[in-house]
């Protein structure tokens, strides 16, 4: 009797032991797809906003925009940046305050 109970409780165990191995292998080659297929400063989240993303070209806009619903899978900017540009999101995200810098650049006067 003492046996079985043992061998009962090893085979539950090794099955346990397997399905957690099986899940926690899926779950890294799921998160490394995504991570390197998002641009710089930006990390994959299964669930992203679905107010319109924030960029150098409207940074300075207000919103109304407010949800707390889940948008679909996608790469999104880590706090604290916002996309360069919305038109190529593939250019990646950079630190807010990097925005106000190039928008002073883009509007210095060209000297010839």
């Amino acid at each position: 009797m003492t046996f079985s109970l043992t061998f009962r409780t090893a085979f539950i165990l090794i099955f346990l032991l397997a399905i957690l191995v099986t899940e926690a292998r899926s779950g890294t080659v799921k998160r490394a797809v995504h991570s390197n297929g998002c641009p710089k400063n930006a990390v994959y989240k299964e669930c992203t906003n679905i107010c319109p993303d924030k960029s150098c070209d409207n940074i300075m806009t207000v919103s109304s925009c407010f949800s707390l619903r889940c948008g679909p899978p996608a790469c999104a900017c880590k706090e604290g940046h916002v996309f360069l540009s919305l038109e190529n999101k593939n250019q990646g995200c950079v630190r807010r305050e990097t925005c106000t810098k190039l928008d002073k650049i883009k509007k210095m006067p060209i000297s010839v």
